[in-house]
């Protein structure tokens, strides 16, 4: 069993940007703690959905082509040259599918979900890291 950890950076658009910094202005912080602020709290909200309709649940359905749980996901942060930046923790590199059959969790589904996540939400996808536990 392993984690995923799915790296990104800065908002991509130049509103987010400036949205960003003065979110920083206002609470007398470093843009990377408020980037890491903002993307937690994103995140915490997407995580934090009750219902059946799980967003990551809904985002691997997209991916994979097939209804499957996905495995928890965490907020974490990184370090890239000296800067403490966001990511996203997934807890296990197996889908649920069906009763008892897990679907690995292959690269090109990881990129996929970097993706859409920058799509969906503006931050920079900055690829992942598999770590082994």
């Amino acid at each position: 069993m392993g984690k995923i950890h799915i790296k990104f950076g800065h908002p991509t658009s130049q509103r987010e940007q400036e949205l960003l910094s003065d979110r920083a202005i206002e609470n007398d912080c470093s843009i990377e703690t408020a980037l890491c602020f903002e993307f937690g709290c994103i995140l915490d909200s997407l995580i934090a959905k009750k219902d059946k309709d799980k967003f990551f649940d809904l985002i691997f359905l997209v991916i994979v082509q097939r209804s499957s749980i996905s495995p928890k996901v965490t907020f974490g942060t990184y370090l890239e040259n000296g800067y403490k930046l966001p990511m996203m923790v997934l807890d296990d590199d197996y889908l649920k599918v069906g009763g008892s059959e897990r679907l690995f969790i292959s690269n090109e589904y990881v990129d996929e979900l970097g993706k859409i996540y920058q799509t969906e939400f503006d931050y920079e996808y900055a690829g992942f890291t598999r770590i082994d536990v």
